[in-house]
């Protein structure tokens, strides 16, 4: 069938009635412009036609369709962006206490405090980070953001109780082998659930903006770049190491 319109004063035509649907769907006619066609007396509304009406009562049904639904990071994924953090931390960390002249294989010995405590400023820190802004180094390049149910920030006393789950449950205060049992269990239980024991506590989820290609290529290489850093600060410690225990053999 075809039908004439009449268009910014115009008069169009003649389009087919699919010609018209297509463009209907893209919301090009709103329906108050005039049509015509062979059969009919006058112009009337295009949205009157019989043929286009339900085209146009389709736009007036609520949507039943929920919105997507936030997209979770993979479990390896929060892995590598928390170790990324972990380990510019501790680059920073052994690098003050070389400048400041100290004993790297003291401060960090077995029995030594300083071991246990040494974090508890970067739980400070990442608490901050995901308060002002909703992620972290590593998270950021990665595309993670760690918010509430509302898409906010995190208020600062529930993100510092989030660092402070992470630093016991998921990185086991450092202590020993308790970082390797902890990292397979909150593992396991991130792939099972699709999210972390801290976050199912705390009611609050983690979603993904990325990655993209891009911000991943520099999360590797500045990974790279930080590790390659770390050995060259640590690298007089292994040395003095290798000493020791060059001299523990000796003497024995």
């Amino acid at each position: 069938m075809e039908v004439w319109i009449v268009e910014d004063g115009e008069k169009r035509g003649p389009f087919q009635t699919f010609e018209l649907r297509d463009r209907i769907e893209k919301e090009e006619l709103m329906g108050e412009e005039l049509a015509w066609h062979k059969d009919q007396d006058g112009w009337v509304a295009l949205k009157e036609m019989e043929v286009f009406r339900s085209e146009f009562e389709k736009r007036l049904l609520p949507s039943t369709t929920p919105p997507p639904l936030p997209t979770q990071p993979h479990a390896l994924v929060r892995f590598f962006a928390r170790w990324f953090d972990v380990t510019l931390y501790l680059l920073l960390v052994y690098t003050l206490l070389r400048v400041t002249g100290q004993d790297i294989l003291t401060t960090f010995q077995a029995d030594s405090v300083f071991s246990y405590v040494c974090f508890l400023p970067f739980v400070v820190f990442e608490a901050a980070c995901l308060h002002y802004y909703k992620t972290t180094p590593g998270k950021f390049f990665l595309g993670i953001r760690v918010v509430t149910q509302e898409e906010e920030a995190l208020p600062f006393r529930v993100a510092l109780f989030r660092s402070l789950r992470v630093y016991i449950v998921g990185m086991g205060l450092f202590m020993h082998i308790l970082p390797f049992v902890c990292h397979a269990f909150c593992l396991w239980y991130t792939l099972k659930n699709k999210e972390a024991p801290w976050d199912t506590l705390s009611g609050m989820k983690v979603r993904v903006t990325g990655p993209f290609l891009f911000p991943v290529l520099i999360f590797v290489m500045l990974f790279i770049i930080v590790i390659i850093l770390m050995s060259i600060v640590l690298l007089p410690t292994m040395f003095e190491l290798q000493a020791r225990l060059e001299e523990q053999d000796s003497g024995s």
